[in-house]
């Protein structure tokens, strides 16, 4: 009956109409004219109604085919925002780090000046390389919370992949974690943001975001 109710319930409730305009005089005389075929006129009421109905789907479903074709269109172009995603490894020390990749699959370069996360609490993230296309970039803001320099991805062009790059971060929480397991590792369930700029006729800011569960040994 959970899957059947409904259904029953709608077809009854139909017959029950159908037989109140068709021939029960009381009832009859609420809804239809006593010289007028009741049944006829409602069911020809009824088809304007389906009609704009079935036109209303109809416009819904063209809309969404523009916008598909609108977005495969900007892909084609290159006017798309840049991508971010985040994840938990550990470094070279074995240390716990947050790597951030960025692609830029706009036509126009993107720089990444600044990256931060958030919680409840902060997270605070220390960049430490910077790689574009895995060629290391110099970076020469270690020790510094977020900052993020020379790191550029070129435009894309015609024939050729995505620019990467891949920010590598030491991570300090500042509040309590979401969770502690048996093994004692805490996790830190955070949005990590980028801060940057599209390159062109004008400089455009962007703010690229990603979530990401952050772990580490809890002391």
């Amino acid at each position: 009956m959970e899957d059947w109710g409904a259904a029953v319930a709608g077809a009854v409730m139909i017959v029950i109409l159908l037989i109140v305009i068709s021939g029960f005089e009381p009832t009859r005389a609420l809804v239809c004219e006593a010289d007028e075929v009741c049944l006829r006129e409602w069911l020809s009421a009824t088809s304007g109604w389906v009609a704009a109905f079935a036109a209303f789907v109809t416009l819904f479903a063209l809309r969404r085919q523009i916008t598909a074709q609108e977005k495969q269109i900007d892909h084609q172009l290159g006017n798309v925002e840049p991508d971010m995603y985040v994840r938990c490894t550990v470094g070279e020390d074995h240390s716990p780090v947050a790597q951030i990749t960025i692609i830029n699959r706009n036509r126009r370069p993107f720089s990444v000046h600044f990256l931060d996360a958030y919680t409840p609490d902060r997270v605070k993230l220390f960049p430490h390389s910077v790689k574009v296309d895995e060629s290391d970039r110099y970076h020469d803001a270690f020790g510094h919370e977020g900052l993020v320099t020379n790191c550029l991805l070129p435009g894309k062009e015609d024939g050729k992949g995505a620019s990467t790059a891949v920010i590598t971060c030491f991570f300090e929480p500042e509040g309590d974690p979401n969770s502690v397991d048996e093994n004692g590792l805490a996790r830190y369930h955070t949005r990590v943001f980028c801060h940057g700029q599209l390159h062109g006729e004008k400089l455009a800011p962007r703010v690229l975001t990603a979530e990401v569960e952050l772990v580490m040994l809890f002391f």
